[in-house]
């Protein structure tokens, strides 16, 4: 029922490293299969892509565990969902007839005792708040510049941010962004000058050699 919220769409640098990172990630994983399985190949995956792309899944990780905990109350233990503490107060109201009389006070010093009847709704209301509330506004998105520089989405809820805390206090989103920072950094390329697509693979040094000019391309066959 919970969606991933990430929207890595926070800047350039962040369009850039959502999309390289998957595609570093295969031929790492390419290169080594080869590695293994064929003779004289070297592998070619870098340490440093292996560890951006570890650290950004704790970044993710840790983003989900925040919105969880913003979207679901979790109760504190199991036995809270199935009223326990109601029933031991049946027990020691029903189970004291048999014996010496009501024992309710002896138990509650050892364990929360409430009552002496049994009506538990604690797991349809636990169900009713998933299925009305499945979408929560105080679970905000993160973009992937939020996950690396370890700044809390605006507009969060208590329970959020109290998880997004404990994760930058574990040091997550740092490791992010150092790993990230790590990377071999993208040659820039200037494509101020480029008027077609020949000029464009030029600059990104895919083509060599001369492009033909707007006027060349413009004129027709010679007679």
């Amino acid at each position: 029922m919970l969606r991933r919220h990430l929207r890595p769409f926070g800047s350039s640098t962040g369009r850039f490293f959502v999309v390289i990172l998957p595609v570093l990630a295969a031929v790492c994983f390419s290169g080594a299969a080869f590695a293994q399985n064929g003779p004289n190949v070297t592998a070619g995956c870098s340490q440093a892509v292996w560890t951006a792309l570890n650290a950004k899944a704790q970044a993710q990780v840790a983003y989900d565990v925040a919105v969880t905990r913003q979207m679901i109350n979790k109760p504190d233990s199991v036995l809270s969902l199935t009223c326990f503490s109601q029933a031991a107060g049946v027990s020691a109201a029903n189970g004291g007839v048999i014996y010496s009389g009501n024992f309710s006070a002896q138990l509650a010093t050892i364990m929360p005792v409430e009552g002496n009847t049994y009506n538990c709704a604690e797991i349809g209301n636990l169900w009713n708040t998933i299925a009305t509330s499945g979408v929560s506004t105080a679970a905000p998105y993160a973009t992937f510049d939020a996950l690396m520089n370890g700044t809390a989405p605006s507009g969060a809820g208590s329970d959020f941010t109290a998880g997004w805390t404990a994760a930058q206090s574990a040091g997550v989103f740092k490791n992010l962004q150092q790993a990230v920072q790590a990377l071999p950094q993208p040659t820039q390329m200037d494509f101020s000058t480029a008027k077609s697509s020949c000029d464009v693979l030029k600059a990104a040094n895919i083509i060599t050699g001369s492009c033909p000019s707007a006027a060349s391309s413009q004129a027709g066959p010679s007679p």
